[in-house]
């Protein structure tokens, strides 16, 4: 039986359009807070591998220092984009996107992440690369689009 394996490609710091942050600064009405909100936030751009059951976005990101033995107050990845094996084509983006056979690579956003800490997925955990810019084509794929 093959062990399911997740490999983080990369952590970027996304672009934030000026639309975008406007569009947060309209939920959050607060321009230190919206400042704070995309300074901690980052694409992750990964492959997983050897999965029997469905991939879950819900226990993947990391865990709420002030709640660290709180599974529910978990922050996840949000915003999932299934791409294609090569990474240069989006094939759905949605919630529970990134499902199927083989190898399935995906794009999310991740809030408040903390590079010195591993992200957690179903399956243990993963250490990271360093935080990068996005690359064009993963932005052009995934572009930011604010919450309410």
């Amino acid at each position: 039986m093959i062990q399911p394996q997740l490999r983080v490609l990369g952590v970027y710091r996304p672009t934030i359009s000026k639309e975008a942050w406007q569009e947060q600064w309209n939920v959050t009405a607060d321009d230190d807070y919206t400042k704070d909100y995309f300074e901690k936030l980052v694409l992750i751009e990964a492959i997983v591998d050897g999965l029997e059951e469905p991939f879950e976005m819900s226990r993947f990101g990391q865990m709420n220092l002030e709640f660290p033995d709180d599974q529910t107050r978990m922050l996840v990845g949000y915003d999932e984009g299934l791409l294609s094996a090569d990474g240069e084509t989006l094939i759905e983006r949605d919630f529970d996107c990134v499902r199927g056979t083989g190898p399935l690579r995906f794009a999310v956003y991740l809030q408040y992440y903390d590079p010195a800490r591993p992200l957690q997925w179903q399956a243990g955990e993963v250490a990271c690369p360093p935080i990068q810019e996005v690359p064009l084509r993963l932005m052009m794929l995934m572009p930011y689009t604010a919450c309410s």
